[in-house]
C-alpha cells in the first residue's frame, strides 16, 4: 500500500493547487513513480491510500492506470479515501484490504531504487515480523528516525528524529562499515498477523513513534534491511529540486525521467520541439510536449521543462524546473530554480538561487528574484 494522503505544507507553495503526490518530478507525479516502484518488483496488489484532495487524486489515478489493469488482469489498484490521523491508522482504516500474509507500506513522497524484491526475500529470510527499510546517511539525520543495528540486521534501538547528542551516541554503537548514522526510509514490510497486534488491537497512530517501540519492547522480531540505494524524500522545494536533478543525473537507475531517449543523448522527450539553429538543447534535460522555443535560446544540462510551455528568444534556463502552461520572455536567466504551472515572465528577467514562484505569478519586466519565494497568484513589480 502506498499513503498517499500528507498536505504537502512543506512543499508550499508547490502545493497551492494540487495535493503533493502530484507534484511532477522530470514530468512525472511523484505518485506513478511510487507504484511503478512496486510493480517493478512483480508486486500485482497495490491500494493507493487517499485523503488531501482524494478525488481529484483518484480521478488522475483511474484516468492513468485503468488501461494497465485492463490489459494486465492480474494488477488491481485500489484506491480508498482515508480519513487518517497518522500512518499506522492510515493502515487500520484499510485493513479489510489487505490479502496476503506479508504486505508492504510505502509513502508517495519519497523517490527511490529500493531493491523491493530484495527487501521483501530478506523480509522472510529472517523470518522477520516487521522488516523497515534503512540506508546510512551523513547529512540531515536528525531529520529521520535513527537506528542501532545489531550485526545481523536485528533492530536494537529505533530513535524517531533524535537529536545531535543521540545521533553521536548512536553512531559511536556502530562497527567501522556503519559508522554514518541509519535512517528510516519510510517502506516497511510486515507479517500480517503480527501487525494486527500492533495495529489493530491499539490505538496507535504512527509507525516510527509509535508502532515500532512497541515492537521492541516487547520483543517482536524488528530487522533493518540496510544497504546503499538511491533515495529522496520530497519534503520541501530544495530537496524537490535536487531530486529532479539526482533523476535527470540516473542516480535513481531504473527510474529515469519521464519521456523517450530515442537518440541516446540524455535528452528524454514527450514531443521533439521544433529548435532554431540558434538555439541549443544541453545533455540531461527532460522536455514535454508542446513546447515553443525562439531564436539564441539555451536549456542547460539538469533542466526539466513541462507542457505547453513558451520561451522567448536569447533566454537561457539552467538546473530549473519548469512546470506546464508557463510563458517566459525574452532574454531572461532562470537558474536552479522553480516555476509552477500558468505563471508568466516578463522580459529581461532573472530568477536565481532556488527561488520558488508559485502558481499563475506574474514576473513583469526586469524583475531580478534571488532567494526568493513568491506565493500564488502574485505580480511581482521592478522595484523602482
Amino acid at each position: 500500500m502506498i499513503l498517499a494522503g500528507g498536505l504537502g505544507t512543506r512543499l508550499n507553495p508547490l502545493t497551492t493547487e494540487i495535493c503533493k503526490p502530484m507534484v511532477s518530478l522530470t514530468n512525472k507525479p511523484l505518485v506513478d513513480y511510487s507504484i511503478d516502484h512496486l510493480r517493478f518488483a512483480g508486486i500485482k496488489h497495490i491500494i493507493v491510500c487517499v485523503k488531501h484532495m482524494g478525488e481529484t487524486l483518484r480521478d488522475y489515478l483511474l484516468k492513468k492506470w485503468t488501461p494497465v489493469m485492463e490489459e494486465d488482469p492480474e494488477f488491481i489498484l485500489e484506491i480508498p479515501h482515508n480519513n487518517s490521523m497518522g500512518t499506522a491508522d492510515a493502515v487500520r482504516k484499510i485493513w479489510n484490504l489487505i490479502d496476503t500474509e506479508n504486505f508492504i507500506v510505502s509513502m508517495a513522497d519519497i523517490v527511490t531504487n529500493l531493491p523491493v524484491k530484495k527487501f521483501m526475500e530478506y523480509h522472510i529470510e529472517k523470518k522477520s515480523e516487521a522488516t523497515v527499510s534503512m540506508k546510512p546517511i551523513d547529512e540531515f539525520a536528525s531529520k529521520y528516525g535513527n537506528t542501532i543495528l545489531q550485526s545481523d540486521g536485528h533492530v536494537k534501538l529505533f530513535l524517531e528524529k533524535p537529536s545531535a547528542h543521540e545521533i553521536f551516541i548512536s553512531s559511536l554503537t556502530q562497527t567501522r562499515e556503519q559508522a554514518l548514522p541509519i535512517i528510516n526510509t519510510g517502506i516497511y514490510c510486515f507479517r500480517k498477523n503480527i501487525a494486527y497486534q500492533a495495529i489493530m488491537e491499539t490505538e496507535f497512530m504512527d509507525f516510527g513513534k509509535e508502532i515500532f517501540p512497541y515492537l521492541l519492547e516487547n520483543n517482536y522480531k524488528l530487522y533493518g534491511f540496510n544497504e546503499e540505494y538511491y533515495w529522496m524524500d520530497i519534503g520541501n522545494p530544495k530537496t524537490y529540486l535536487w531530486a529532479n536533478w539526482d533523476i535527470l543525473r540516473e542516480y535513481g537507475w531504473p527510474i529515469l525521467p519521464e519521456g523517450r531517449d530515442s537518440n541516446r543523448n540524455k535528452k528524454w522527450v514527450a514531443e521533439e520541439p521544433v529548435l532554431p539553429n540558434s538555439s541549443q538543447i544541453r545533455e540531461r534535460v527532460c522536455i514535454g510536449s508542446n513546447i515553443h522555443i525562439g531564436e539564441n535560446v539555451k536549456i542547460n544540462p539538469l533542466t526539466v521543462i513541462g507542457n505547453n510551455c513558451q520561451i522567448g528568444n536569447g533566454t537561457i534556463i539552467d538546473k530549473s524546473v519548469i512546470w506546464d502552461d508557463i510563458s517566459i520572455g525574452k532574454n531572461c536567466m532562470i537558474d536552479q530554480s522553480v516555476i509552477a504551472n500558468g505563471c508568466k515572465i516578463g522580459n529581461n528577467v532573472k530568477i536565481q538561487s532556488e527561488s520558488i514562484l508559485g502558481p499563475h505569478v506574474v514576473v513583469e519586466d526586469g524583475v531580478i528574484l534571488d532567494s526568493q519565494t513568491v506565493l500564488a497568484n502574485e505580480v511581482v513589480k521592478k522595484e523602482e
